[in-house]
Formats: structure tokens, sequence, C-alpha cells
């Protein structure tokens, strides 16, 4: 909640910094108008209910509250550029007629009541953010227009060839490269008030572990902390690191100091680096330069669209 609460913050001010809403409602004007775009204008309002329509929709399909946020905060530099872009990806779906079939909409509708724990909360949820289930199926429709008609002029025209992802697999081969791990045991003893107390305690729990008795069986009774576990290079310190990464299986270090307390490590596994194979990796590199392709190709038409397009920003 305390999440939602600041992202509710964060529209008001955003509201207030576009000139959407203003301390004093009695100087906002909703019909002044801010673009035209072809042969329809974009007025105060309708920036308003973009804003207030594009956060509801964050909130009813249950977006993380920080994501939200970043979505909320850009609108405060794009909002009326992400407006007109709506408004031209929705008149381009007019065009080559595109039509949204109720189940579709009934669908995304119980999807996102799905989010909320009964159909009161999900209607308390609309009511106190002042939106209806009619603004919302409107603002469904509009969603699925938009993603219909890029995967129908954009998306469906990409295509990532076997010698492009081989080709990124070559020249990035350090990205697919597993590095060098290991699976440590720790006894973790703190100085606490006493520095020389914890070391001679640690040095006692070390001569148990020589003389055979087992180690989680020593650390279950002087540590102070779990187990390391699986690390690899790059996740400890460097003191420690070049430690342990150089013990022997199954052998003991001695008494490591560091600046709060002593360590004993032992290592039970080791597992070394290891490159990922083409054939492993290829699905992920073939989404990872399907999705750099559309990025690219979407801003490259989106802005073809708007060459293409009577646009006009009132100052």
């Amino acid at each position: 909640m305390r999440g939602i609460k600041y992202t509710l913050t964060i529209l008001l001010a955003l509201l207030m910094l576009t000139g959407v809403i203003s301390p004093q409602p009695t100087y906002a004007v909703d019909d002044a108008i801010l673009a035209v775009v072809n042969d329809e204008l974009i007025t105060l309002k309708d920036l308003r209910d973009y804003v207030r329509g594009t956060y509801v929709a964050l909130v009813a399909e249950g977006r993380d509250p920080e994501d939200i946020n970043k979505v909320m905060l850009d609108l405060e530099i794009n909002g009326l550029n992400k407006l007109i872009e709506d408004k031209l990806l929705l008149s381009k779906a007019n065009e080559i007629g595109m039509n949204v079939k109720e189940k579709l909409i009934d669908q995304k509708l119980e999807e996102v009541k799905g989010r909320y724990n009964s159909e009161q909360d999900f209607m308390k949820a609309l009511v106190s953010n002042g939106v209806t289930v009619t603004d919302l199926r409107k603002k469904i429709v509009e969603q699925l227009k938009i993603a219909f008609v890029i995967d129908h002029e954009v998306k469906s025209k990409i295509y990532v060839n076997p010698q492009e992802v081989t080709d990124y697999y070559e020249a990035n081969m350090e990205r697919f490269q597993d590095k060098e791990k290991i699976f440590v045991e720790s006894i973790y003893i703190p100085y606490e008030s006493n520095r020389k107390d914890a070391i001679k305690r640690a040095n006692v729990a070390l001569e148990l572990i020589k003389n055979g008795e087992p180690f989680t069986e020593v650390a279950k009774e002087y540590s102070k902390a779990s187990s390391l576990g699986e690390v690899e290079r790059g996740q400890l310190l460097p003191k420690i690191e070049k430690i342990v990464f150089h013990l022997e299986r199954d052998k003991p270090s001695d008494v490591i100091e560091v600046e709060s307390g002593a360590y004993i490590f032992l290592v039970t596994k080791k597992f070394p680096a290891q490159l990922a194979s083409l054939s492993d990796v290829k699905d992920f590199i073939t989404e990872f330069l399907f999705r750099q392709k559309l990025q690219n190709e979407l801003l490259s038409w989106l802005e073809n669209l708007k060459k293409d397009a009577y646009i006009e920003i009132k100052q």
C-alpha cells in the first residue's frame, strides 16, 4: 500500500506539472487544444484522461509500484507525445479494419479481475480511482488494437536468421561463460567484545575438525552464521576468494581473520568455468536479437507514421 500511495502522489504531481489539473480548478480549461493530429483535436481533457487511464490500467493489472512510478514519471516529460503516438496507432488500426472481439475483451477483463481477492475488491479499486468498468473496457480495447497493429505492421516482418545468432554468439562469448564455482561450508565466529577469545574459539573449532569431527557438526556448535553455500568468482571479498578457490576439496582452511570476525572454510564441491554451447543459448540469443530489432523497427516505423501525418503542437 505504501508504494501505491507514493505512486498516487507522483500522479497528482504529474498532473499539476503538465497542467492537466490545477491547485485552483477554476483556471483549468478542459477544452484547451494542445495539439492537432490529422483531423483530430487533442485537448487538455484528453491528456488528463490519458494519464489517468494509463495509471488505472497499470494498477488494475497489478503492476509493481516501482514500475508504475517509472511510467508515470516518463509521462511527465513525454505524455503528450505518447498520446499522439497512440492516436496514430489507433488510427492505423482502424484504417486497416482491425476489430477486437468481445470475447478477447472479456478474457482480458477476467485476467485483471483475477488479480484481486474478490469482485468487490476489484470494483472498490475502480471506484477509488474514479473509473468505471466501461472506462477499463475502453482502455483494454485500445491496448489490444495497439498491440495488434504493431504485430501486423512491424513484428510480423522481423526475422532473425541463424547466421545472426551464430555471429552474436561468437562476438559475445564472455556473456555465455559460466564462472568457476565452488560449494563452501563455513564457520563464522564474530569478535563481538573480545577479539582474542573469538580467535581462540575458532582455533578450538579447527582442531576438532582436524581430529575428525564432522565440519557441519562443529559448525552447529561454533558458527554464528549459516554456511556460504554455492559461490562463484567475484562474489567474495578478494582476500577470502583468493584462499577458498585454492583450497583442496574436503580440507579445512586455517582460521581466516576479517574485519568483523574469524572464518573457517571447507570446500566440498568444485565446478570449473564452462562455456555454454551455441545450442544451449540460441533461443535466448534469438529472442534478444528479435527484441532489439523490434525496438529499432518500431521507432523507425513510428517516425514514418508521424511524417505521413499532420501534427501541430499548440504553444
